[in-house]
C-alpha cells in the first residue's frame, strides 16, 4: 500500500468512527450544542485526506479521500449552521390551533379537527433524513402508550413528500400519525418555517423550526416550544409530564362544581 492510499484510508476510518461516537449521542437526544471535539477530528479529516490525494494514491484512495472529504465538509457544514431563529408562531397559548387537512404516510386524509375530544401532541420536525428528528420521534413513541392513557394522540408534520413518508413510517412502525407537507402550508399556516441547511433537495431551503404544540380536546394550545438549534430537542419524558400537569389543570379549571349555591338555596 502507497503512502496516499494509507492516509486516505485513515482519513475515511476517522470521519466513520467520528460519525459512529457522535449518533449514540442523537439517539440519546443529548447531542452538545456545540460539538468541538467532533469538529477538529473533522477538520483533521479534511487535512489528512486532502495531504493523501495530494500524494496520488491510485484510484481507490481518490475515492476513500473523497468520501472522507464529503462526511467532513457534510458534518461541519451542519454543525455550524444549527442554529435557529426565534420566530414568532402564527399561534400562542390560549388561542384556537388552526385547522388543517393534510395526507398521512399511508396515503389517508387527515384534518386536526376531525381529532376534537381528544388532546393532540403536535411535532413539527425537519424530515425524516434528519437524525436529530429521527431522534426525537423515536423518543416519543417509546411514551406512546403513556400519552394514549391521558388522551393525547401524537402528530408529526414535516416538508416529506408521501412518497417519502411511506417507507419511512413502515420502517419505523411508530405509533405517531407522519403527515407530509411538501408545500409548507401548514408550516406557513403556524409561521414555523425557517430556511436552514438541508441535505436532501437542499443545500438550504425551508424546513420546519422544530416546534412542539399541545392542543386540549376543544381545540386549544397549551403549550408551545420551539427549538432554538435542531440539534437540541426536548426529553420525551418531560414533554409526557407537562402535558400531563396541563391537562389536569385545563380539566380542573373547566369542572363543573359538586355543589351549586342557587341550587342549595
Amino acid at each position: 500500500m502507497n503512502e496516499g492510499l494509507a492516509i486516505t484510508a485513515v482519513s475515511l476510518l476517522l470521519a466513520f468512527g467520528n460519525l459512529a461516537t457522535h449518533y449514540p449521542k442523537i439517539k440519546s437526544n443529548y447531542a452538545p450544542l456545540r460539538p468541538r471535539r467532533e469538529q477538529a477530528v473533522m477538520v483533521l479529516t479534511l487535512l489528512l485526506a486532502g495531504v493523501g490525494v495530494v500524494l496520488q494514491p491510485g484510484i481507490v484512495g481518490y475515492l476513500l479521500g473523497g468520501v472522507a472529504i464529503v462526511l467532513a465538509f457534510m458534518f461541519l457544514l451542519a454543525t455550524a449552521t444549527s442554529g435557529l431563529p426565534k420566530k414568532k408562531t402564527a399561534v400562542s397559548v390560549g388561542a384556537t390551533a388552526p385547522d388543517f387537512t393534510a395526507t398521512d404516510a399511508n396515503g389517508r386524509e387527515f384534518r386536526l379537527s376531525d381529532l376534537r375530544g381528544r388532546s393532540v401532541l403536535m411535532k413539527f420536525y425537519r424530515g425524516y433524513w434528519c437524525p436529530y428528528c429521527v431522534a426525537e420521534l423515536e423518543q416519543l413513541n417509546r411514551f406512546a402508550s403513556d400519552f394514549e392513557k391521558i388522551g393525547v394522540s401524537l402528530i408529526a408534520v414535516s416538508s416529506d413528500r408521501v412518497d417519502e413518508l411511506e417507507p419511512f413510517a413502515r420502517k419505523h412502525k411508530w405509533q405517531i400519525r407522519l403527515l407530509a407537507d411538501p408545500t409548507l402550508a401548514i408550516h406557513q399556516l403556524y409561521n414555523v418555517q425557517s430556511r436552514n441547511f438541508a441535505p436532501r433537495r437542499g443545500p438550504f431551503r425551508d424546513l420546519a423550526i422544530p416546534t412542539t404544540i399541545l392542543i386540549d380536546k376543544d381545540g386549544r394550545v397549551l403549550w408551545l416550544e420551539q427549538s432554538t438549534n435542531f440539534r437540541v430537542r426536548p426529553q420525551a419524558d418531560a414533554v409526557l409530564a407537562r402535558a400531563k400537569a396541563l391537562l389536569r389543570n385545563a380539566a380542573s379549571d373547566t369542572a363543573v362544581p359538586d355543589t351549586c349555591d342557587v341550587c342549595a338555596a
